[in-house]
C-alpha cells in the first residue's frame, strides 16, 4: 500500500469520524434540550399552580376578614338601637299599655330608628315584639316570608347564647336576604337584614385573579352569594367543586379540574374560592409554545455550530442561555382614598402611634337624592368635587382624606403639638367651616330654590380607629337627626 493510499484511508476515517461526531453531538444536544425543556415546562406548571394557590389562599383569608369586619360593622350599627329612648324598655306586646301613650312612644321609636339607618342600605332595621308587632323599617317581604311566625322564627335564629344574637339566611329557601337578630329582652328582638347583593363590595376580586370564582355557602353548601354569572342563590355549588371540598375546613385543594381554597366564617358559612385548572395553565400553555420554539431554534443553531466546529476544529461548542421576565401593572378623585384604603391606612396610622390623639371627621352632603334627580347629570359630580376641594383646603394638614360613600367623606387628623382640648375645639371649628363653605342655594326646574347643605361630625381617640370612626358615625347620625349643618363632637 502506497503512502498516498494510507493517507487517503486515514482521511476517509477522519471524515467518517467527524460525521459520527456531528451525529452524536446533535443527538446529545437534542436530547439535552428536550430534557431541559420538559423539566422547565413541568416546573413552570408546578410553580404557576403554587403561586396561584398561595394567592388564592391569601385572598380567601382576606375575604374572610373583610366579611367578618362587614358583619361586625352591621352588629355595631345594630347596637346603636339601644341608644333609642324606650327601645329597650317599651314592650308593645304588654296588654296593660295605654293606647294613646303607645302610639306616641312607637312613633318616637320609629323616627329614631329611621335616623340611625339613614346611611345604610338595609332592607330591615327595626324591632319585633312577641305579638309580632313591628316598629321601624321592617319590609313587607320579610313579613310575608315569616307570616304570623315572625317573632318565633326570628327567635330560633339566635344561635350565639353568650351575646344573644345570630346570623341567618335561607329561611324557606329564601337566600335573597341575610338576617341579623339580637334579643333585646324576653319579648323584644332587634332585626337587621340586607340583600346578599350588597356583598359585592366585600368580595372584590383583584385584576390579577379576575378568573377566580368566589362563593359564600351555608353548611349544606347552598350558595348565599356567588360571583359567577348564572349561579342562583340557594342552589348547591357545582358537583365537581363539591366533591373537592365536601367535609373539609380551611384547606387548599388541588383538584382534578379546579384549584380551590376553603375557609369558614362564624362556624356556619364557607367561603369558597376556585379557579379552573385550565385557566391557571392557560398562560403556561402559551409560554410552552415559545419555550418549544426557542428550544428548537437553539437546538438547530447548536447542531449547525457544532457541525461547523467539528468539521473545522473538532472542538466542542458552548451553550447559550436566555431568560424571560414578566411585568405586572397596577380610580376616583386625586389624592382621595377609597373607603377600604382609607380605613386600612387610618387604622395602621393609629395603631402605629397609639399615644397620639387622632380625630376622625365625617362629612355628608344632604339631600343627595334630590340633587341627582332635580339637577342636570353632571351637577352631583360637581358638588362632590366642590366638597373635596373644600376638604383639601380646610384640612390641608390631614393625614389622609377618603370617600366612604356616594355623598360622604372622611378625614383623619393627627394632634402633633396642641393640647387635646385645643385640638378638639380646632377640629370642631374646621368641621363647621366645611359645612359653611359648602352651603349655597341653587334653582331647580321643579323645586324652585334648593338649599345645598352638608352635615359634619368628629370624634377623637387613640389607637383604635374603628371605635373612633363609629363614634364619629354616631355623631353624624345625631347631627342629621337634630338638623342640618350641625357639627357634633364626641
Amino acid at each position: 500500500m502506497t503512502r498516498d493510499q494510507i493517507q487517503t484511508i486515514g482521511l476517509e476515517k477522519i471524515k467518517k469520524m467527524s460525521v459520527l461526531m456531528i451525529i452524536g453531538y446533535a443527538a446529545i444536544v437534542i436530547a439535552a434540550i428536550i430534557g431541559i425543556t420538559a423539566f422547565i415546562v413541568t416546573k413552570y406548571d408546578e410553580l404557576t399552580k403554587e403561586k396561584v394557590s398561595s394567592m388564592t389562599s391569601t385572598l380567601n383569608v382576606q375575604l374572610k376578614l373583610n366579611l367578618e369586619a362587614y358583619l361586625s360593622r352591621m352588629e355595631t350599627i345594630g347596637t346603636l338601637a339601644y341608644s333609642v329612648d324606650n327601645a329597650y324598655s317599651y314592650d308593645a306586646s304588654a296588654p296593660e299599655n295605654d293606647e294613646y301613650e303607645s302610639i306616641n312612644i312607637e312613633k318616637q321609636i320609629a323616627s329614631d330608628l329611621s335616623s340611625l339607618c339613614l346611611m345604610e342600605n338595609f332592607v330591615d332595621y327595626g324591632i319585633v315584639y312577641a305579638n309580632n308587632k313591628t316598629i321601624g323599617k321592617v319590609s313587607n317581604g320579610t313579613i310575608k316570608l315569616f307570616g304570623d311566625k315572625l317573632y318565633s322564627e326570628l327567635s330560633t335564629m339566635i344561635t350565639r347564647r353568650r351575646t344573644h344574637d345570630g346570623w341567618f339566611t335561607g329561611y324557606n329557601d329564601d337566600y335573597e336576604r341575610i338576617y341579623y337578630v339580637k334579643q333585646m329582652n324576653d319579648n323584644i328582638i332587634f332585626l337587621i337584614s340586607f340583600y346578599t347583593a350588597e356583598l359585592d363590595s366585600v368580595f372584590e376580586n383583584p385584576e390579577n385573579l379576575s378568573d377566580m370564582e368566589i362563593r359564600l355557602t351555608d353548611r349544606n353548601y347552598r350558595m348565599i352569594y356567588s360571583s359567577v354569572k348564572g349561579d342562583s342563590s340557594g342552589s348547591v355549588i357545582p358537583d365537581k367543586l363539591l366533591d373537592d371540598i365536601r367535609n373539609k375546613d380551611m384547606v387548599v385543594i388541588n383538584g382534578r379540574e379546579n384549584l380551590s381554597t376553603l375557609n369558614t366564617i362564624n362556624d356556619d358559612w364557607y367561603i369558597v374560592c376556585s379557579i379552573p385548572t385550565k385557566v391557571i395553565l392557560r398562560e403556561a400553555i402559551d409560554i410552552r409554545k415559545y419555550i418549544y420554539l426557542f428550544a428548537g431554534l437553539v437546538a438547530l443553531i447548536a447542531v449547525c455550530a457544532g457541525a461547523l466546529f467539528v468539521r473545522r476544529m473538532a472542538d466542542p461548542i458552548g451553550t447559550v442561555t436566555s431568560g424571560l421576565s414578566d411585568e405586572i401593572s397596577e380610580d376616583g378623585f386625586e389624592n382621595i382614598l377609597g373607603r377600604r384604603f382609607f380605613r386600612d391606612k387610618a387604622d395602621n396610622l393609629m395603631k402605629k402611634n397609639p399615644n397620639h390623639c387622632y380625630g376622625v371627621v365625617l362629612v355628608a352632603i344632604n339631600n343627595f337624592d334630590d340633587i341627582i334627580e332635580k339637577f342636570y347629570p353632571t351637577f352631583p359630580e360637581k358638588q362632590k368635587g366642590k366638597m373635596i376641594t373644600i376638604l383639601k383646603e380646610v384640612f390641608s394638614d390631614a393625614e389622609c382624606i377618603g370617600r366612604i360613600g356616594e355623598n360622604s367623606f372622611s378625614v383623619l387628623l393627627k394632634n402633633n403639638e396642641k393640647d387635646e382640648e385645643t385640638f378638639r375645639s380646632d377640629s370642631e371649628s374646621r368641621a363647621k367651616d366645611v359645612c359653611n363653605k359648602f352651603r349655597e342655594s341653587e334653582y331647580t326646574s321643579t323645586m324652585g330654590l334648593l338649599e345645598l347643605t352638608a352635615d359634619s361630625a368628629a370624634a377623637f381617640g387613640k389607637g383604635d380607629f374603628r371605635e373612633t370612626y363609629y363614634k364619629a358615625y354616631a355623631a353624624l347620625c345625631a347631627s342629621v337627626k337634630n338638623g342640618h349643618n350641625v357639627s357634633s363632637v364626641m
